[in-house]
């Protein structure tokens, strides 16, 4: 996704607003690979203040995950920020803050595509669950338990305690 800065830089406008639809269908970190359900979406700004241009935008995307609980295959929606200060890439830059993220452009163009999948990769959660009320899967047998429950017996013991079982066995 490529946007023109050059009216900006130009200062004829001061800002300029997009929406974008990208087509990233897979993306594989080396973690694991990410399947996306559809096009990415991504809505901002570009603006510009007397110092420099900044870039404010929000990035959704839906992508196909196995519950950390049941493993059921499940679609997931996130939603991110994306933001940063533009500065070309041919000047040198000796203002740069380190709190900031630097996103460079070339030619007057910005190419969001490489900060768009690692806005993205950032943005996973650790662990992904298809509901909050998920119950899991039996220890014992393995039976979703979000189906149904299962006649396994299962008593769970503090470890701390489990000394004192061995007492009356």
């Amino acid at each position: 996704m490529k946007i023109d800065l050059s009216r900006l830089l130009d200062r004829a406008v001061y800002k300029i607003d997009f929406e974008q639809d990208v087509e990233l269908t897979k993306i594989s970190t080396n973690l694991r690979e990410l399947e996306l359900v559809d096009l990415v979406n991504i809505k901002g700004s570009v603006y510009s203040t007397e110092e420099s241009l900044y870039l404010s935008a929000m990035v959704s995307y839906e992508y196909y995950e196995n519950c950390a609980r049941c493993l059921e295959k499940f679609v997931n929606r996130v939603e991110t920020v994306l933001s940063g200060r533009l500065m070309e890439n041919s000047k040198s830059h000796d203002e740069i803050d380190d709190d900031e993220l630097i996103i460079y452009y070339e030619n007057n163009e910005l190419d969001l595509k490489e900060q768009i999948l690692t806005s993205i990769i950032l943005s996973l959660p650790m662990k992904s669950v298809c509901n909050d009320n998920c119950r899991g899967l039996c220890l014992v047998c393995g039976r979703d338990l979000n189906k149904g429950n299962c006649d396994c017996n299962i008593q769970e013991i503090d470890p701390r305690l489990a000394k004192l079982k061995d007492l009356f066995d």
